[in-house]
């Protein structure tokens, strides 16, 4: 064939396609040592790119209007660009551009960020179909491109390379298909989603009440505080090493102490909203934007009814992901969070904060103002421990400052023991805002009349321990297991070590008090053998579940399984649900509870069953 300008195009197009093909493979496959693998995921990408270009050839070589040529540049820029976005996404997010990818950007920056992005991406795309489509009207056109090419050869150049799809995706594991490129994501999720068929199962009912108690005294104050992004393995009552926080120990010694709590997710929207509302978040497949209007009850709603003054304190800017429209705030006396009053301390978007001792002075001064005459009930939220952890004049751990290699997605090695640090400076002061607020009780003669819960609404992750950082990734130990304390007037110190979740924690407090719970909860007074549910959904989605000693893990995009011991493998290194026997026998009997917990709540929420009076069983 001669030489000519659209071969040279051709061969620009082939040659970031093959860049590209060899990149996904590498970093992907390379490390599993598996070649077929490897190949598969080359002759994959490599067809897709032979289309492409043949495409484009095609076109180019038998249109006669300008017309389609544009059409066919914005169809081929578009997917290129895509594809490098994508590409982008899967680096820091750990996942390929999806819709719940997307939805995670959108819901967690700020409108104008947004805008810019679309407005950049249109930008982008238009400018480049238009070049393209400039340079090939002034001097493609403007060649005479033989036809040297037979029939039959054309038609296999299309036809090998649909077939050598074809054959990658009915070969190729359904566990790594998604992991070697953004296509063969798109095609796999189309193409490989299935659950083995199983016959109706038996589920085991919860047994008796892990708290079966009372209080002697009537209408007691309620304070809750929540903490962010802390880990039960990074706190001393729970066997870490350093003792970073003194004040939550001092509570704690006094205290029910929970060895085995759970979050509901791994990022604060959805954990603490379930938290604050005792109601899963799950509503779609996609992201909830928590702007659909279905029943909910908050525990100051239930108290407003009991007389109680009512207060919610946030360091926390609550249009993070939209998580403000899912507050009903007409039962609160006093809502502030980190923009009430048009002033902020650090960061940025949707994530402009104050520092915790603004919060806690704001939380001891309405404290102060409550009389005798109403018991109350507080929500205090710290938000000191989430990344890059912010903490005014506190460090006690040296060094502190990693280097700006140090991201939220990234932490080299050099920089793990400042990175440590700097976390456990964070820590510590975060607890002395906490111990301000004890203090108050105790010197104010409160403690006596007063529940104190204290809980994170999800754990941290620094080890990479399955391939996660940080947190909003999983729902693995590290990022879903949670310290919980309870302070209960007149009971005793004790241990639990029965899992539970922090859904039931409301409604335990009020059978413990002996105030009505309400049929919108999901969850109820903590019982014995209770299945616990747990959810990531941002730009990934998983569903777990603690069942005994087992947690299972269904990811939603590749529904790949994974099933850990947690009494003989508590760091969730050894996946029982490996082999194809393994895997159905987890399915069987975990992943099928699962999955009709998921299709529960999907049904609830995708037939809008609250219209038609039914509260949600799931």
């Amino acid at each position: 064939m001669r030489f000519n300008k659209l071969t040279i195009i051709d061969s620009i197009v082939f040659l970031f396609v093959v860049i590209l093909t060899l990149f996904h493979a590498l970093f992907n496959y390379a490390g599993t040592g598996n070649l077929s693998l490897i190949l598969m995921a080359l002759a994959f990408n490599l067809s897709i790119g032979i289309l492409i270009v043949a495409s484009i050839n095609f076109i180019v070589r038998f249109s006669k209007k300008g017309i389609r040529i544009f059409i066919l540049y914005v169809i081929v820029v578009s997917f290129l660009y895509w594809y490098f976005i994508s590409t982008f996404f899967n680096l820091y997010y750990g996942t390929y551009l999806s819709i719940g990818g997307l939805s995670y950007f959108i819901a967690t920056r700020t409108y104008t960020a947004v805008l810019i992005f679309y407005l950049a991406s249109g930008f982008i795309i238009l400018g480049t179909t238009s070049t393209l489509y400039y340079l090939s009207r002034k001097y493609l056109f403007k060649d005479q491109i033989q036809r040297v090419v037979n029939k039959k050869i054309k038609i296999l150049i299309f036809l090998i390379p649909i077939f050598i799809i074809i054959i990658v995706l009915l070969a190729i594991p359904k566990s790594t298909a998604f992991e070697a490129s953004p296509l063969m994501e798109a095609f796999a999720q189309i193409i490989l989603k299935n659950e083995p068929a199983v016959k109706q199962l038996k589920i085991s009912q919860p047994g008796e009440k892990i708290l079966p108690l009372s209080l002697k005294i009537k209408n007691p104050n309620f304070i809750f505080i929540l903490m962010e992004s802390i880990s039960a393995e990074r706190l001393s009552i729970y066997g870490y090493e350093r003792e970073t926080a003194p004040n939550l120990k001092k509570i704690a010694d006094n205290s029910i102490i929970f060895d085995n709590a759970y979050s509901s997710s791994a990022h604060s929207d959805y954990a603490q909203t379930a938290f604050l509302s005792s109601r899963y978040t799950l509503i779609n497949d996609y992201r909830n934007f928590f702007d659909e209007d279905y029943p909910r009850k908050f525990l100051w709603d239930i108290l407003k009814e009991e007389g109680y003054n009512t207060a919610y304190i946030s360091s926390q800017d609550d249009n993070w992901a939209n998580m403000i429209d899912y507050y009903k705030k007409e039962n609160l006396d006093y809502y502030h969070y980190s923009l009430t009053d048009k002033k902020y301390d650090y960061g940025s978007g949707n994530s402009r904060k104050d520092y915790d001792e603004v919060t806690a002075n704001k939380s001891l001064q309405w404290l102060k103002n409550q009389t005798k005459e109403n018991p109350f009930y507080l929500y205090i939220n710290f938000q000191g421990t989430h990344y890059p952890y912010e903490y005014k004049n506190n460090s006690i751990y040296f060094p502190d400052e990693p280097s700006s290699s140090t991201t939220y997605f990234n932490l080299p090695k050099s920089d793990y023991q400042a990175s440590i640090n700097d976390y456990d400076n964070s820590v510590n002061y975060v607890d002395k805002q906490i111990g301000k607020i004890y203090d108050y009780l105790d010197k104010n003669n409160l403690l006596k009349d007063t529940i104190i819960v204290i809980s994170s609404d999800h754990g941290e992750s620094f080890e990479y321990r399955n391939k996660n950082l940080r947190h909003g990734y999983g729902v693995y130990e590290e990022e879903i297991k949670v310290p919980l304390i309870f302070y209960l007037p007149g009971h005793k110190t004790r241990r639990i070590s029965e899992p539970v979740r922090h859904v039931d924690v409301i409604p335990t407090l009020l059978d413990i008090v002996g105030f009505n719970s309400s049929p919108e909860f999901q969850g109820e007074p903590m019982r014995e053998n209770q299945l616990i549910y747990l959810m990531t959904q941002n730009q990934n989605y998983k569903l777990g579940m603690v069942k005994g000693d087992i947690k299972y893990i269904g990811n939603m995009i590749s529904y790949k399984t994974e099933a850990y011991n947690l009494t003989q493998d508590p760091e969730e290194k050894n996946n029982l649900a490996s082999s194809k026997e393994g895997e159905r026998f987890y399915y069987l009997n975990y992943g099928y509870i699962l999955y009709n917990w998921y299709k529960c709540q999907m049904k609830y929420y995708d037939k809008e069953l609250w219209k038609k009076g039914k509260i949600i069983n799931c």
